[in-house]
């Protein structure tokens, strides 16, 4: 039977199949083993240039490189690599695994492992290095090593090149186009056609004063649009005061200006200062005074000590304050070093805080040198004309907080010459290397031989002492004679209707008459009255706290056996206590005694606090009256603690020792004795006495020292302590407790009150008139023997002349002291007439409480004072006086920083200008000029503006002038050669065509406000709040700005505003809400309606032609014309009324894309 073929038949000769199948495999085995052969010989190598380099580069070169040659070793090219170091040979061709390169990089020990610093090689870059040794550690036979660091392009002198000739000399309008063509020359490349007349107005608008051209100017531009006329606009903005408010925000930019921040919310300032404003001010002047940039830069750090005499000088030195950290000095001297190098010179000395630059000739104590001209720095607050004298700048203390001051002007000075410089390692301040000693200041060795010596600066008599100030002694004499002036006025106003006091003071009498009765029978009748004689301080805390408290200021010595002792009658018992303060500051306390409840407590001799029960009394029982007393043994550091029951022959506590845990305050400050009654507690003390040795204290409370109804505060070292309650209260009392005398008493003083009303004001008022003219007479003779001391410091007259201010001075001291202890007196008495339900009684007697203390201790002190020394030369100043010499480091280094043959500070100046006017720098790396950074576009366009500025006095308005005026800097956008040049040079790195910018958000804001005739251009003043900034219409520069939550107005928030802690270089993002802000938003309704009501014109087509011309400085096309009357059209049938018309086709052109870009 024939068989038939099935799917399967395939399978029917298999071991024929099986032999076919087993050649093909060996065949395709053999192949395989071919090709692998082959792609192994043949495999791509490693490829030194590309991949080895940059590694080296990255890890290697800072210890084996150009800048430094650890163990003779160089890494920077392959030849050396092959040469090796002192220890011979690294590489192995021959041996690569025993290669001491390659046992290094792979090495477990990391004291032995290379690279020392940093994360170790990967894996994959240790395999990398290790085929590339196997294959003979190629390397290209014409590779070069580093260049000499010192060859490195900026920092080599610039000198200004030959200018080049160019096949188009008319195309030039200044040296700058013959520069920049001889590159479009060498590209072959076609610079763009001129910009529209329209466009290049505008575009010198916004780049010279941050405003747009009003139409009068357009069209007289447009009339006229000729060199010759353009040049005259551009001088014209140069010379307009709004062209330095334009600049000033550039420089702000990039001096980081900041005001201060912190923790706003607690009035807490940690960065920077408030009056910091003034600085911005001093930018924007400069800049309208062409004040040389080298100039500005020396007066930013160190005008105290270059300018010391010129006012108008000293606001600079906030370029260093603004870097001030309350919280860590270190952060100050860190921030002061970073950006001194990163903005005048492009230098980054950060990356030197923690070893040796990696790139740069800037070694690791380089670093600390450039800190040790800052070392010193410390800050004051000067007065300014017209304000009060601001408070002492507060010391840096650890955790501690900082009151906002905002009068006043802030500055940099010298506070400690002898500060001292640590080295330390790994960026750790905590990590010091003692041995090396201080660091003394200095500059990085390939730049040293521009450095000036260092020479102390001996500051003239203003620059120590700001009082010494013509001005300020101006304004004192006037503030003095004004407030003559006012109590003369007073005086004349009380004095002229005299009025008859005879009944009032028969009222008087009878009314004292009647208390002095009652008083007699009360206390004959058992109430308690003055503890020891007519009065006794009354301590009241019914609610809140009362703390009393004498500082002992005249106390010399503490000896054993140095008695305190006093009375004390409680008259609500609850907790009142006697202290001797450890440190009254903080809290803290030293010895204690308190009777609370029943109970008379201390603390157990030879502990702290261990607190005991020194004896008991029975308060409901009468026993309520004590005498306490303490005997002092300081070697033992404790006290002999006794309490007597007064009235009878008990004693409570018998001698007992108690803790006196130190106190000593004749050499701890802060070490008062105190008297404390807490809430539910009245109580009375008197017969308070101290005896020291041959030192006798003793307050008696009576008169006339103290009077009745007054408090003690002011009156022989007694004070109220801060952490008193009200509305606790404590005063001097005749009636103490007798409470049957209570309303004859407060007849009494109503009484007097009505008669001092009556008869004192006029004496107070007059008694004002003397004392202020004695003020007057008594800064007079200040100034003259200051001024004596500024001619001729150590001549007898001027001798004669301090000895008669220091006399005068006394005279008028204490009588302002008795003048506002009388009218403070009087006004009290007024107060306490007022009916309790007066809101103002309690604040006024407040304030005239305070006063009387104030001026108590004034009187106390100015007797002491004239009882020491009644004849002295040692009048008190106008002001604070600091050291009269200064160390001129600072000013060395900004010498060092504008010397003329510096390489880098003209050049990063330039770069930072030429940025701004072309959208583009010269130098991508704006503040990284190092080895690092990037090369320059134009080299020479680079150096010949370098040499330019430093060749014209390092005026920026002549290099203002010179670029805006180049035609380079008026190309349009290049439209009609784009095609051919795109393909040379798409990033327009060559310049042929005009950089398209985007306005900053200030000048955004700005020009709304202009334009919508509502902008205030008044100049300079205090900051303005950023909450303020929809409501009031200032330029922005003048809002607060500062790197924190709230930091930017809300509108500015969507244009990438400034970034104070660094913005070298202005960002600009595109995004949605930027389009949402301009065409719903409060600024852009207020300014449409506002801009709509600038344009006259009767018809649609005559509003829109004047609209664009307004707004967009230029006219609207025809296709712009038909789409805007269309959307008039459509908006006619939706709104109510033409004027919303208009308002809405004003925001669409606020929203055009010509309106924020910088065409």
């Amino acid at each position: 039977m024939e068989q038939r073929h099935t799917r399967f038949s395939v399978y029917r000769d298999r071991p024929a199949l099986t032999r076919r199948y087993q050649r093909i495999a060996v065949l395709c085995a053999l192949f395989l083993c071919v090709v692998s052969r082959y792609l192994t010989v043949n495999a791509p190598a490693v490829d030194y240039v590309t991949q080895v380099k940059p590694l080296l580069r990255e890890r290697c070169y800072s210890c084996h490189g150009t800048l430094k040659q650890e163990s003779g070793l160089r890494l920077d090219s392959g030849a050396l690599i092959r040469q090796g170091g002192d220890s011979g040979p690294i590489v192995l061709a021959t041996d690569p695994s025993g290669s001491a390169l390659l046992e290094r990089i792979s090495a477990q020990d990391p004291g032995h492992r290379m690279p020392p610093i940093g994360k170790p090689l990967s894996a994959e870059q240790i395999q990398l290095m290790r085929e590339w040794v196997a294959a003979g550690s190629p390397s290209p036979a014409d590779e070069q090593p580093e260049e000499d660091p010192r060859q490195h392009w900026a920092f080599r002198l610039p000198v200004r090149p030959t200018l080049p000739i160019i096949p188009r000399p008319d195309w030039a309008y200044n040296p700058i186009d013959q520069l920049v063509y001889a590159v479009y020359d060498r590209e072959q490349l076609t610079p763009a056609q001129d910009a529209d007349p329209a466009v290049r107005l505008r575009r010198v608008y916004l780049d010279l004063i941050g405003l747009p051209p009003g139409t009068a100017e357009l069209a007289a531009f447009l009339e006229d649009p000729s060199q010759d006329h353009y040049l005259r606009v551009v001088d014209r903005l140069l010379a307009s005061p709004q062209y330095g408010e334009r600049w000033g925000r550039h420089w702000m930019d990039v001096w980081r200006y900041s005001d201060w921040y912190g923790r706003r919310k607690e009035n807490d300032v940690r960065n920077s200062a408030p009056q910091i404003w003034r600085w911005r001010d001093w930018i924007v002047n400069s800049l309208n005074q062409d004040k040389s940039y080298a100039r500005m830069v020396e007066e930013m750090l160190a005008a105290d000590e270059l300018a010391a005499t010129d006012d108008s000088a000293w606001p600079a030195t906030g370029y260093l304050i603004r870097n001030y950290y309350s919280l860590n000095p270190n952060e100050w001297m860190r921030h002061s070093v970073e950006y001194t190098g990163k903005a005048f010179l492009g230098l980054t000395f950060n990356c030197a805080h923690c070893h040796d630059h990696k790139y740069d000739p800037i070694t690791h104590e380089d670093y600390f040198r450039m800190r040790a001209f800052f070392e010193p720095l410390g800050i004051r607050q000067d007065r300014i004309p017209g304000q009060p004298d601001p408070p002492p700048y507060p010391p840096y203390v650890y955790s501690g907080s900082r009151k906002a001051v905002r009068v006043g002007m802030v500055r940099v000075y010298d506070e400690r010459p002898d500060a001292e410089t640590w080295f330390y390692t790994g960026g750790d301040e905590r990590n010091k290397d003692k041995q090396r000693g201080s660091i003394a200041p200095g500059v990085p060795a390939f730049l040293a031989d521009l450095f000036p010596e260092i020479k102390p600066v001996n500051l003239p008599l203003s620059g120590w002492y700001p009082g010494a100030r013509p001005n300020i002694q101006k304004a004192i004499l006037e503030e003095q004679q004004q407030a003559i002036a006012a109590a003369e006025q007073r005086a004349l106003q009380l004095t002229a209707q005299p009025v008859d006091t005879r009944d009032l003071e028969q009222q008087v009498t009878a009314a004292q008459d009647a208390f002095q009765r009652e008083l007699a029978a009360a206390i004959q009748s058992g109430q308690p009255g003055a503890l020891v004689g007519k009065q006794s301080l009354y301590l009241e805390a019914v609610e809140g706290r009362r703390i009393v408290q004498n500082e002992l200021p005249n106390l010399k010595t503490l000896p054993v056996g140095t008695e305190i002792s006093f009375q004390l009658r409680i008259l609500q018992d609850q907790h009142v206590n006697f202290q001797l303060a450890r440190d009254t500051v903080k809290g803290l306390t030293a010895l204690y005694v308190s009777f609370v409840a029943g109970t008379i407590n201390s603390y157990r001799a030879g502990t702290e606090y261990q607190e005991f029960v020194a004896g008991t009394y029975n308060f409901s029982g009468g026993e309520n009256h004590f005498k306490v007393t303490l005997v002092i043994d300081p070697p033992q550091d404790q006290a002999l603690l006794s309490v007597q029951l007064m009235g009878s022959d008990r004693v409570l506590v018998k001698p007992v020792p108690i803790a006196l845990n130190g106190w000593n305050p004749t050499s701890n400050p802060n070490q008062p004795f105190t008297f404390d009654c807490r809430t539910g507690t009245k109580a009375l003390v008197d017969q308070v006495t101290l005896v020291a040795g041959k030192q006798k204290f003793s307050w008696g409370f009576e008169p006339p020292r103290f009077t009745d109804g007054e408090d003690v505060a002011g009156i022989d070292g007694w004070v109220i302590h801060p952490q008193s309650i009200a509305p606790a209260s404590s005063f001097v009392s005749m009636i103490a407790a007798c409470e049957s005398a209570r309303e004859s008493y407060t007849r009494l003083k109503r009484a007097e009150t009505a008669f001092q009303a009556a008869s004192l004001g006029a004496q107070v008022a007059q008694r004002g008139v003397a004392a202020n003219r004695l003020k007057l007479v008594s800064l007079q003779a200040t100034i003259a023997a200051d001024n004596a001391q500024r001619v001729a410091a150590k001549s007898p007259k001027t001798a004669a002349l301090a000895r008669a201010a220091y006399r005068h001075e006394l005279a008028a001291n204490l009588a302002m002291a008795q003048w506002q202890i009388m009218e403070a007196r009087f006004e009290m008495g007024r107060a306490q007439a007022l009916p309790d339900t007066d809101q103002q009684k309690a604040a006024r007697l407040k304030q005239y409480e305070k006063q009387l203390a104030t001026a108590r201790k004034q009187e106390q002190a100015t007797k002491s004072r004239r009882a020491k020394a009644a004849e002295s030369a040692a009048y008190t100043r106008l002001s604070r006086v600091t050291l009269q010499q200064s160390t001129g480091r600072r000013s060395s280094l900004a010498r060092w920083i504008t010397h003329p043959r510096n390489p880098l500070t003209p050049r990063v100046a330039v770069n930072h200008i030429w940025l701004r006017h072309f959208q583009s720098p010269l130098v991508e790396s704006v503040y990284d000029f190092g080895r690092n950074g990037k090369t320059p576009t134009h080299p020479a366009l680079l150096d010949w503006l370098a040499v330019e500025l430093v060749a014209n006095q390092w005026s920026m308005k002549h290099l203002h002038r010179l670029m805006v005026t180049s035609h380079v800097y008026q190309l349009g956008d290049g439209a009609a050669v784009q095609t051919a040049n795109r393909e040379k040079d798409r990033d327009n790195r060559w310049l042929w065509h005009r950089n398209q910018g985007r306005m900053e958000a200030e000048v955004i804001r700005d020009s709304l406000l202009f334009l919508s005739g509502r902008l205030n251009q008044t100049l300079g003043g205090q900051v303005l709040l950023n909450t303020e900034s929809t409501s009031t219409r200032r330029r922005s520069l003048y809002y607060e700005v500062y790197p924190e939550a709230g930091g930017n107005m809300a509108f500015a928030e969507l244009f990438d505003p400034a970034n104070p802690g660094e913005c070298f270089r202005r960002s600009a993002t595109v995004v949605p809400q930027q389009a949402l802000a301009l065409s719903n938003s409060q600024l852009i309704h207020a300014a449409s309606a506002a801009t709509t009501r600038q344009i006259d014109a009767a018809t649609p087509t005559a509003f829109i032609h004047a609209a664009f011309r307004h707004i967009l400085a230029r006219n609207e096309t025809d296709t712009e014309l038909a789409a805007c009357l269309e959307f008039w059209k459509k908006q006619q049938q939706e709104l109510q009324n033409e004027s919303q018309v208009r308002e809405s086709l004003v925001r669409v052109l606020f929203n055009h894309n010509d309106f924020v870009t910088i065409r």
